[in-house]
């Protein structure tokens, strides 16, 4: 299970430490979001991370740098990138937009456009520093994904991944679970690598919940987007279905460890469970 690791966004050195301990001690991925300008924080992690070995991944600040315009925002972007480099990352995270684009099937074409000019740009500045790009699913359905990612292939754009986000996918979408895990097999035979943010919500905000309070919430239980299961069979499925994918949790840095702690013990019952069925 040390596929399953920490993703790190607003946090003291005081609240890193500990995780970043528990990343070190058990090999596990760490994510780090760049979107607040906490020197410290940067320097601690630099410090610990860049040589440490461990699968380092980056979120870039998607409020200035989605796809969509960022032809106009290079000089930031690779800015950013430098810095992934310096924290030891592999790979780099961004969204299509900071907001919500057309639904208008008129337009998809146009909106197809200005993701792929950004997205040329993202590419070219990516290979130049030696990272992999993944672009993360946020206020669309996934036949959008499903559609970009066919652009993408028509117009030979390389190292481009997929990161997905299970709470968006619950939120911004009208596909169930499994569908959304069809999308993702179909991506992984086509050579595309998945990375996943893993966290809970109660279907009406992006609220970054961890499975502790969803338990406590009574949200962690089946519903309409994990059906026929409940959310821990679903990260099961995930671990079984992309073992060697990075997954990493998105919940408050005061929750992180005791969090996945509880995960990889419900998931572990659950693979238990189905040797037993089996034999």
């Amino acid at each position: 299970m040390s596929s399953f690791g920490y993703k790190i966004i607003d946090s003291s050195r005081a609240e890193l430490e500990p995780i970043v301990a528990s990343a070190l001690a058990l090999g596990t991925p760490v994510e780090v979001g760049l979107y607040t300008g906490d020197g410290e924080s940067f320097a601690f992690l630099e410090e610990s991370l860049r040589e440490s070995g461990l699968p380092v991944v980056v979120h870039l600040d998607h409020r200035r740098l989605g796809l969509f315009g960022l032809e106009r925002r290079e000089a930031a972007l690779r800015e950013q990138l430098g810095q992934a480099v310096r924290l030891g990352a592999r790979d780099v995270i961004t969204h299509c937009s900071p907001y919500p684009m057309t639904v208008r099937r008129e337009r998809q074409a146009e909106v197809l456009t200005h993701l792929l000019g950004g997205l040329k740009v993202a590419v070219a500045a990516c290979a130049d520093h030696a990272l992999g790009l993944h672009i993360e699913n946020t206020y669309h359905d996934l036949s959008f994904y499903r559609s970009l990612f066919q652009a993408i292939t028509s117009a030979e754009l390389d190292g481009v991944d997929f990161c997905f986000d299970i709470g968006h996918a619950k939120l911004w979408s009208t596909r169930t679970l499994a569908e959304w895990m069809g999308l993702l097999r179909d991506f992984d035979l086509a050579g595309r690598r998945i990375h996943f943010h893993l966290h809970a919500n109660g279907g009406l905000q992006d609220d970054h919940l961890s499975f502790l309070t969803a338990d406590h919430l009574g949200l962690s239980t089946a519903d309409a987007f994990t059906a026929p299961g409940d959310y821990y069979q679903a990260l099961a499925q995930i671990a079984e279905s992309f073992p060697s994918s990075l997954k990493v949790f998105e919940v408050p840095a005061s929750e992180a460890i005791e969090n996945r702690t509880h995960v990889i013990k419900r998931i572990a019952a659950y693979a238990t469970t189905a040797i037993n069925h089996q034999i």
